[in-house]
């Protein structure tokens, strides 16, 4: 995990410019910091790099990395490096270090742009071809590693943070007014759905893709892989065995580390399922980290335990605590370069701290896991569309009532023929904004997004919410704020779910076998009998990794009332202060509409920062 900024344009950077940045990027990259520089006529490039060591130790895999006519700067992890390396070997390539970072550019001046698809991990890269005069940007499948875009009139800013194309264009950004309001009233879910960040000007990078830039500096991305349902023949034994079979390729390759690693782990099935990997097939003592909440609805004690003490795991729960929340999340908030998604990582925060003080620098968690294997409530009732025609409906619905319906809290979904009745229906996307758009300055509501706006990735309902969740709406706020929080504490994430052949083998599993028995991630559960405690598989409850908004802020407090309630305050051309005030007032507003709440903090600190 490293930190990667440069420019392809016209302009002439100066060293000045160049350090300062630098320094910026330590945090992504404390074991060393370095650029290099191309001066061609009427086009100058720069590649800025700052290192965070996990594999190859040794000060030769330092970047910017040259062979050649070529030149790396590179961000996350090529899991598979060491078979590609194996292979060119085999060809009669030779290596000067042990890392993957020169497996990668090795690999591209083997194969060339096809290299993206041999590679299985995360990354964003940038390759400055010297012999053709071109400079290759590409980024992983999923989006796990962040790379942001600016472009100005006379070249091409890029950058793993926001922070970083801030500091190497002299550029002042104006706030993206559709993304503030977008995410007070529709939330996380909403940020993703374009390319669009905080600031008007600068971009995402799109995920799954590569970019060729030349001295046009045209910008036409290409993707070079694709997640599609193709639904193939397959008894439900076989897809259970190699699900089994995948999921413990992909922890053994997420495991390849030169330094300690360590696990976010929740009682869940997801956390619990790569844990119990780790422990009973590669390595017998596992670190691990948990957040305990005294909220009981977020309370997975009981589970957790239950993992500590089959595994011997040395596990250290982080509670929850009121004391300084506002600080770390303003300090949070200024490095993500935008507000926080959820409440949750706010704490997931104080697990990558004590991971980085504990002398952890990987942190492995579950992420992706609920958009492959059908995790949430609503994918349920989506599932029942699917199988609507099915000799094996009614046995589903009977399923569905019995245990499933019990643990349904939003009473959208409690109802089984919802999807039947309108397979349109996406009203349940933005929690809560049919109400919450009422906040919002009437001027202010022509940037919220309908709710009905997704891509069409599937003609199966099913599948196409759950690719839109892992490539536009679940998925990448999660990645991008667990990356930014990993990284404020100089901590590389990973996340096993997120492999390539697992995915493609899922998605090419028919929808009537994803569900059973009414249980949801039920080839997930399957496939880790004898892996995963029993207790933990046959528990049907979703709780989620999360914590109560409560649990830190105290609204009835004058800090609070002057802090957020002020008049002045910038949020206040977004939000109508009288009534935001009124739903404070009611205690059990606070509960019922926390999100906004969180959302309105966050956004009030961001503005006061930023603006």
């Amino acid at each position: 995990m490293c930190g990667i900024a440069g420019y392809i344009g016209s302009e002439k950077i100066s060293e000045g410019f160049l350090s300062n940045t630098l320094k910026l990027m330590r945090n992504r990259g404390p074991d060393n910091q370095n650029f290099k520089k191309f001066n061609l006529k009427n086009l100058n490039i720069y590649l800025l790099h700052s290192r965070l060591k996990i594999i190859d130790l040794g000060n030769g895999a330092n970047q910017p990395f040259t062979i050649g006519d070529y030149t790396l700067i590179y961000n996350g992890e090529i899991y598979n490096y060491i078979e590609i390396r194996n292979y060119l070997k085999k060809k009669g390539i030779k290596f000067k270090t042990k890392s993957d970072s020169e497996v990668l550019l090795r690999s591209y001046i083997h194969f060339g742009k096809d290299s993206f698809n041999k590679f299985e991990g995360m990354w964003s890269f940038a390759i400055w071809d010297n012999r053709k005069k071109e400079l290759i940007l590409s980024r992983d499948r999923f989006g796990e590693k962040p790379l942001y875009i600016f472009k100005s009139s006379n070249g091409l800013f890029f950058g793993s943070e926001i922070k970083f194309i801030k500091s190497l264009s002299k550029v002042s950004f104006d706030l993206n007014s559709n993304q503030i309001s977008r995410y007070l009233i529709q939330g996380y879910k909403s940020l993703h759905k374009s390319e669009e960040t905080f600031f008007k000007r600068i971009k995402h990078f799109p995920k799954r893709s590569f970019l060729v830039i030349k001295k046009s500096l045209n910008l036409n991305f290409k993707n070079y892989w694709s997640l599609k349902y193709k639904p193939k023949k397959i008894e439900l034994e076989d897809v259970v065995s190699k699900t089994k079979e995948l999921l413990i390729n992909s922890m053994k390759l997420r495991l390849r580390s030169d330094v300690p690693i360590a696990f976010s782990l929740s009682g869940g099935i997801d956390s619990n399922s790569l844990i119990s990997i780790s422990n009973r097939k590669f390595r017998s003592k596992i670190k691990a980290y948990s957040i305990l909440d005294a909220d009981k609805d977020y309370n997975e004690k009981k589970f957790i335990e239950l993992s500590k003490k089959e595994l011997n795991l040395d596990l250290d729960f982080i509670k929850v605590e009121t004391k300084d929340s506002l600080e770390r999340l303003e300090n949070l908030i200024n490095y993500h370069d935008q507000p926080i998604a959820t409440s949750n990582f706010l704490f997931h925060s104080m697990i990558s701290e004590k991971a980085n003080n504990d002398g952890y620098k990987i942190l492995i968690s579950g992420i992706g896991s609920d958009e492959i294997f059908t995790g949430y409530y609503d994918h349920t009732i989506q599932y029942l569309y699917e199988t609507r025609k099915d000799k094996e409906f009614d046995e589903n619905l009977k399923s569905w009532k019995r245990y499933i319906l019990r643990d349904i809290k939003n009473p959208i979904f409690r109802n089984p023929n919802l999807y039947i009745n309108n397979p349109k229906y996406r009203e349940h996307l933005f929690d809560h904004s049919d109400f919450l758009i009422k906040f919002l300055k009437s001027k202010k509501r022509k940037y919220l997004l309908k709710n009905d706006e997704e891509i069409n990735y599937s003609k199966s309902l099913l599948r196409n919410r759950m690719l839109n969740e892992l490539f536009h709406e679940g998925v990448p706020p999660c990645l991008n704020n667990e990356d930014m929080n990993c990284m404020y504490y100089s901590v590389e994430n990973r996340s096993p779910f997120l492999d390539r052949k697992l995915s493609e083998f899922i998605y090419s599993v028919p929808n009537k076998l994803l569900m059973q028995q009414g249980y949801t991630k039920y080839i997930l559960r399957k496939s880790m009998e004898g892996i995963v405690n029993d207790k933990i598989l046959k528990n049907r409850v979703k709780t989620g990794f999360n914590v109560s908004i409560n649990s830190f802020i105290n609204f009835d407090s004058k800090s609070f009332q002057e802090n957020f309630l002020n008049k002045n305050n910038q949020i206040f051309e977004f939000i109508d202060r009288k009534k935001i005030k009124n739903l404070i007032k009611n205690k059990k507003n606070r509960k019922k509409y926390s999100k906004f709440l969180f959302n309105f903090i966050n956004t009030n600190i961001f503005l006061k920062n930023f603006s």
